[in-house]
């Protein structure tokens, strides 16, 4: 994704930290939910993660990003 780190500086200029402290706490989210996930979110994280490795930050956005574009939002 060609904004993710835009995106991120932002977010961390309008916390007043780094952009890497921000990867960093997105990192201990992602970590603690596919850590802790029961068997209902499985087909989720399947299509989030589908080589079974905890994703990136990146990794997770653009995967949501497929996955919700690929659905019919309204």
């Amino acid at each position: 994704m060609k904004n993710f780190q835009k995106i991120i500086k932002k977010i961390a200029k309008e916390n007043g930290t780094t952009p890497e402290q921000v990867l960093a706490e997105m990192q201990k989210v992602i970590d603690e939910a596919y850590s802790h996930h029961t068997g209902e979110a499985d087909p989720l994280w399947n299509k989030i993660a589908p080589d079974g490795q905890k994703p990136t930050p990146e990794a997770f956005v653009a995967q949501l990003h497929r996955i919700l574009g690929k659905e019919n939002i309204p």
